[in-house]
């Protein structure tokens, strides 16, 4: 879990909180995330889980990496959006998924870190 989404208590103490895995793992994660939130159900089939999903960013099932804008936010809309596009545009997801187009979260902190290695030649 996330500590800032449980916890009202803010402290001088950091934690850093970051990983990588490859897509499949990050999908069947995902679709847990979605299935613990009540957005699907583990029952769900394919179709299904699109079309629930796409409801809750008010968009159609239809093209939906080309014509759906995924900005209604919600607890865990990026797991949503992530999930959504798999389902939708699978090879052109798992391509941007690689290259890192829309996993931006902490740059300042990857731009330490790979400064850091560079400098200590690991």
């Amino acid at each position: 879990g996330h500590n800032h989404v449980l916890s009202k208590v803010t402290t001088q103490f950091n934690i850093v909180h970051y990983h990588w895995r490859c897509f499949e793992i990050e999908l069947e994660n995902t679709r847990r995330v979605l299935e613990r939130h009540n957005y699907i159900s583990p029952a769900d089939s394919d179709e299904q889980a699109k079309a629930k999903l796409a409801e809750k960013f008010g968009c159609s099932t239809e093209d939906m990496c080309n014509t759906c804008p995924f900005e209604r936010g919600f607890v865990s809309n990026h797991k949503a959006r992530f999930y959504l596009q798999w389902l939708d545009c699978e090879e052109q997801a798992k391509k941007e998924y690689y290259a890192g187009k829309g996993n931006k979260f902490n740059m300042d902190l990857n731009d330490f870190l790979k400064e850091s290695y560079e400098r200590s030649d690991v």
